[in-house]
């Protein structure tokens, strides 16, 4: 009897740290160079070892590897590959939101740290790290003050753009004063400013054209927009069908009163809304949503 000696291929064992390594090489291979081809290859040395794969564009997934995934890291490269590898000559633009099980960002003071889990935390310096903008509204920075880094994860932090129409945010808030000079904000064309970090856009009914915004980053060769908050600035381009995908994160608790997490104008029939293409992601104690809102 004759037996047929089988192919055995060797898997590398994988950690978070390195699988976010390997993300991050992917974002790395996007940003050098127009991909034409239907499936990309990528590879890193990591600690003496290199790691391949190769990933679909047409099916959206890994087709070859020669490392091995448990459930917690396939679902890494299943959120950040297809927000790197989009496909849009156009910039694609991903919200996020942290809402309660009743539907609120923040208690009616404004209190919204944290409402999501240290998990959904890490998962938003990670978007922050695949993105080449961070977008937030003049009242997130109010708040919350935040930073808008990478500082939680391994990536270049991106661009910080504000939209702040009437130029009140001084330089002394955190996403100015980083030591990266990243900061920016877009104030309306009727304030006389002579800064280095704004970008002067007009105002339409006291609002920026969002079309506006789009074809500055498009000028700027920003590819991945990040739109982070708050609620209304989130709500605009979801209004305005600019969106190709949200992560919406539902944490298990209630709060009663707040802030709402969406402002949109009243739907009188419930056979008015559209089905969206939803997969599921747990996230500590929370449930990610991630939403395709990708106009076919």
């Amino acid at each position: 009897m004759t037996y047929r000696k089988k192919n055995i291929f060797n898997k590398h064992s994988i950690t978070k740290k390195c699988a976010w390594s390997l993300i991050l090489e992917a974002k790395q291979v996007i940003s050098d160079a127009n991909i034409l081809t239907k499936s990309i290859s990528i590879s890193k040395l990591i600690n003496n070892n290199l790691y391949k794969y190769s990933y679909s564009l047409e099916k959206n997934k890994i087709i070859r590897k020669n490392f091995n995934l448990d459930a917690e890291l396939q679902n890494l490269f299943d959120l950040y590959m297809p927000i790197i590898f989009n496909g849009k000559n156009n910039p694609y633009l991903i919200a996020h939101i942290a809402q309660t099980l009743d539907g609120y960002i923040a208690t009616k003071s404004g209190e919204s740290k944290y409402i999501s889990s240290p998990n959904n935390l890490e998962h938003i310096h990670m978007l922050r790290a695949i993105s080449d903008v961070i977008i937030v509204g003049t009242n997130t920075v109010k708040l919350d003050n935040p930073m808008l880094t990478t500082r939680l994860v391994k990536g270049l932090s991106p661009m910080r753009l504000i939209l702040d129409k009437g130029n009140v945010l001084k330089n002394n808030y955190n996403v100015f004063s980083n030591r990266d000079g990243n900061g920016y904000k877009i104030i309306s064309d009727k304030i006389k400013n002579y800064s280095n970090n704004v970008f002067i856009l007009p105002l339409y009914k006291n609002k920026f054209d969002l079309n506006d915004i789009i074809s500055l980053l498009k000028k700027l060769n920003k590819k991945i927009i990040y739109i982070e908050g708050g609620g209304s600035t989130v709500s605009n381009f979801y209004n305005n069908k600019l969106l190709n995908k949200m992560h919406l994160c539902i944490s298990p608790i209630i709060i009663g009163q707040g802030h709402s997490s969406f402002i949109l104008p009243k739907i009188k029939s419930l056979k008015n809304i559209k089905d969206n293409k939803i997969k599921y992601f747990k996230m500590g104690e929370d449930i990610l949503c991630d939403i395709d809102l990708s106009i076919s």
